[in-house]
């Protein structure tokens, strides 16, 4: 059985959407000058961070569109052209990006500002399937550092010391504090919506390894991903999806937690083989929704995510 996300009110007014132009997304244009200083971040996600870090002091841009997956996009010449244009390019970094990490490099190497979140919160390592020389299992480490609001803060105060040399003199680390008190309080509310989760049922099988960091906070096991792996362009064999099954059986899981930016197909076919009720359902992993979705901010993005997850499993 698959569940989909339904269409919800929209409560809040989604600030980020109202303030940014979405460079190749929702065809605004991108030369439109703002005053203050020009930020042009990846994603939404990171462009939600932003936003809040710089206020009016200047303007938030994001190249890839809402919904969109971080690991296959690649920007179109007018977007990388825009990003030579920005006093600090916003990016996630540990491979997130993968198709854009030539163009990052190239634009660092002309002279540009590029800063990289991810390296700057202390990632997580997750167990990827290669080996090494001596037969160890290589760890690399995580990019989906977002999934922890904890995390996220520090994020914001780190962007504000890379502000204060592209932008001197800016209220860039008081607008830090105040959203990472912000992300203390979704925080919070995160843990008691998955509190009453038993024990037994924290058991996550996703469509690829994006929730090591919501696990490792709020005390789930990710115990299998249909996608082997942290990126989504890995391709699963049959033999890999014919495990999973197993390993679901094992388990005792009949959840299969999937993403709003990728298609549900192999998900959906390994409910199936399972021949029981199984449910997928949908998170927000590497984008913000659109107005109505529930997600339009990253606060309020993990906080729709942590009230499905606890639906699912409790």
């Amino acid at each position: 059985m698959s569940s989909r996300p339904s269409k919800q009110p929209n409560r809040v007014l989604a600030a980020l959407l109202a303030t940014m132009i979405t460079i190749g997304g929702c065809g605004a244009d991108p030369g439109s000058g703002d005053d203050g200083i020009l930020v042009v971040a990846t994603n939404s996600i990171l462009a939600d961070i932003a936003s809040n870090v710089v206020g009016e002091e200047g303007a938030v841009e994001f190249l890839i569109p809402l919904g969109g997956d971080a690991h296959d996009f690649s920007p179109s010449a007018r977007q990388v052209a825009r990003l030579s244009e920005a006093d600090l390019i916003l990016a996630n970094g540990l491979n997130l990006e993968e198709n854009m990490a030539d163009v990052l490099t190239s634009l660092r190497a002309d002279g540009a500002r590029v800063v990289e979140l991810a390296p700057l919160v202390h990632p997580i390592p997750f167990t990827g399937e290669g080996h090494d020389d001596d037969g160890h299992e290589d760890e690399t480490e995580d990019p989906h550092f977002w999934m922890d609001p904890i995390r996220v803060g520090g994020a914001a105060l780190a962007l504000a010391d890379e502000l204060d040399e592209a932008g001197p003199g800016g209220a860039w680390h008081a607008r830090a504090e105040g959203y990472a008190d912000e992300m203390r309080a979704t925080d919070t509310a995160i843990a008691s919506l998955v509190g009453d989760v038993a024990d037994s049922s924290r058991k996550m099988v996703t469509n690829h390894e994006a929730f090591g960091y919501f696990a490792t906070r709020y005390g789930f096991e990710v115990v299998g991903a249909v996608i082997p792996g942290g990126s989504t362009l890995a391709e699963p064999s049959s033999a890999e999806l014919a495990d999973l099954v197993e390993l679901m059986q094992d388990e005792g899981v009949n959840v299969i937690f999937a993403e709003t930016s990728r298609p549900t197909t192999l998900a959906d076919a390994v409910a199936d083989e399972l021949g029981k009720e199984v449910e997928v359902v949908e998170l927000f992993t590497e984008s913000l929704g659109p107005p109505g979705s529930g997600a339009e901010t990253l606060s309020q993005m993990l906080l729709t995510n942590a009230g499905r997850i606890s639906a699912a499993l409790g």
